[in-house]
């Protein structure tokens, strides 16, 4: 039974930054976006890495790019297609990106449901755009939003405990290095009640935090200048950094040793199918996922049941491309793009 995705399909099927050379391919024309928009509006497109040659574009194959005129033929091609090793049909989960978010998911999946297949999809297979390795790895509870406490203090539990969580058979997992330095936040004479505030709701939450007057603070930071400080905030505990790197190894082979499957490759959009309701409605849906194999340079299409949008800063162009912010159905757009 072919899997059904739930988001609509994008029309374009290729990363929009790049022409191609093959006539069976519609360009896209680079007024269309510009149209609604005043020219100080219009920002410099952000490159990113992209298995996407623009000198080799025009060789991009679809592997099921052949006329199927019923379904016993699209059955028969299935069956007998050739596909790169190790690249599935169909898969429970399809996360897309495999830095720190993709691999924690992952992770999480498989623990609470060993049997899911859960594919990930990283285009980026050193990670040397990754915005995981290229952060500073810090971890602080000092947040207005009780959600953001509430993983924050969660996290530093699971870095306690990590070898229980992230080790492999009896090896331990790649060191971390969490440093607990804390973060120290100050503010003005605006900012005490905000502070204030902030600080019940931390402290009511678990958070272990103290506040400091500018003289608790020069005599705990005889460095730090305090003129025009009236409040500053200190983590004691839990707060700190780590070894971003690291993390998202441990992170990695752990999803490895349980299954999770990760392909060096890159969603350049979305199969769609028409479905016809019982009022006569008409209604274009996502069906399979196309993903291009950095292996062979050619696009094979995946089934998914769910498809889990981990791609950092630029999930904004991962939603486009599943209709958000481009159609009517979803026309409010993910508002992340990278800076």
């Amino acid at each position: 039974m072919t899997l059904k995705l739930t988001r609509r399909f994008i029309c374009q099927l290729f990363v929009r930054r790049f022409a191609s050379n093959d006539s069976s391919i519609t360009p896209i024309d680079p007024n269309k976006d510009l149209t609604i928009k005043k020219p100080s509006e219009i920002s410099t497109k952000k490159r990113a890495f992209t298995l996407i040659n623009p000198q080799t574009v025009h060789q991009i194959k679809r592997i099921d790019d052949v006329p199927i005129q019923n379904e016993m033929d699209f059955i028969r091609h299935r069956l007998t297609e050739k596909r790169v090793k190790n690249i599935p049909i169909e898969t429970d989960i399809l996360i897309i990106g495999g830095a720190i978010k993709g691999s924690a998911i992952a992770f999480f999946l498989k623990q609470r449901a060993p049997d899911l297949k859960v594919t990930i999809l990283e285009r980026d297979w050193n990670y040397t755009t990754s915005s995981t390795v290229l952060s500073a790895g810090g971890l602080r509870q000092q947040f207005a939003l009780e959600e953001n406490i509430q993983m924050s203090i969660y996290g530093a539990e699971f870095l306690k405990h990590i070898r229980d969580h992230l080790s492999i058979l009896d090896n331990d997992p790649v060191p971390v290095s969490f440093h607990h330095n804390g973060y120290l936040l100050c503010g003005s004479e605006k900012s005490v009640k905000l502070f204030e505030e902030n600080y019940q709701t931390q402290t009511s939450l678990g958070a272990k935090l103290k506040l400091l007057t500018p003289n608790m603070l020069k005599k705990q930071f005889p460095w730090l200048n305090t003129d025009g400080i009236e409040i500053g905030c200190f983590g004691v505990q839990n707060e700190g950094w780590l070894d971003p790197w690291a993390l998202l190894t441990a992170f990695r082979q752990k999803a490895l040793s349980l299954g999770v499957l990760y392909l060096n490759a890159e969603l350049v959009g979305f199969d769609k199918v028409k479905r016809v309701w019982a009022d006569g409605t008409i209604e274009n849906q996502m069906d399979k996922a196309l993903i291009l194999s950095a292996e062979d340079n050619r696009i094979y299409p995946m089934d998914a049941t769910f498809v889990i949008n981990a791609a950092g800063p630029w999930a904004g162009e991962v939603a486009k491309m599943a209709g958000i912010g481009v159609s009517d159905q979803y026309p409010v757009a993910l508002p992340v793009e990278p800076r």
